[in-house]
């Protein structure tokens, strides 16, 4: 029997806000509450980075800086926002067989939020193995891969319902059957008129 497949963003989907923007206030926070001043200093110097380099450069630099650290609570991070969390009646429908959190948010969080919403499979930015790479960002076209070769394990092609807010997400919007999107600008209505792309709207 053909696997029903839901995949949901979450920046401005799932959550109204850009998760990533509220983490690093969070972060600012810690430090100074519990004095680690230098753990301040340093992401200070990674926000820093935003004034020569990209967003993804910006969030590589964090990224990094967490990544052998054991004293973040990133549950914790997840209840300072809860009431950001926007209800989405299709998350919780039980005719999808997988549902599918795919984000550009680090996997750090976007695993708890998986896991509290019980997708079955989430899919964000892990923590830099290496030296930057533009494509570490699981986003855009890196982002439908992602989702499609997670998929094929699963012997299955095709997304039933995409759920969405951003132009980002286009290589995956061009692959769902069905696309709800979130509260969608002038700018993202036009693209997808001008693709035929049939899409539903959460206002």
């Amino acid at each position: 029997m053909k696997k029903r497949v839901l995949v949901v963003d979450l920046d401005g989907t799932l959550f109204t806000i850009n998760t990533f923007h509220y983490f690093i206030k969070y972060l600012i926070i810690y430090s100074i509450k519990n004095f680690k001043f230098i753990l301040l200093f340093k992401l200070c110097l990674a926000i820093a980075s935003r004034l020569f380099a990209t967003h993804a450069k910006m969030k590589y630099f964090i990224l990094k800086l967490l990544k052998n650290r054991v004293d973040i609570d990133y549950e914790n991070f997840i209840t300072t926002i809860a009431v950001k969390k926007r209800y989405i009646p299709e998350v919780y429908d039980k005719n999808f067989d997988i549902k599918i959190l795919a984000t550009g948010a680090p996997s750090c969080y976007a695993n708890v939020i998986a896991k509290n919403e019980q997708f079955n499979i989430c899919l964000g930015t892990d923590f830099p193995n290496s030296t930057f790479d533009p494509l570490f960002e699981n986003m855009k076209a890196v982002k439908k891969e992602n989702v499609m070769n997670c998929l094929k394990v699963e012997n299955i092609n095709e997304i039933d319902t995409l759920i969405t807010d951003h132009i980002d997400d286009l290589p995956l919007i061009k692959l769902a059957k069905r696309n709800i999107i979130v509260e969608p600008n002038e700018e993202l209505i036009s693209i997808l008129k001008q693709n035929s792309i049939f899409f539903e709207v959460i206002p």
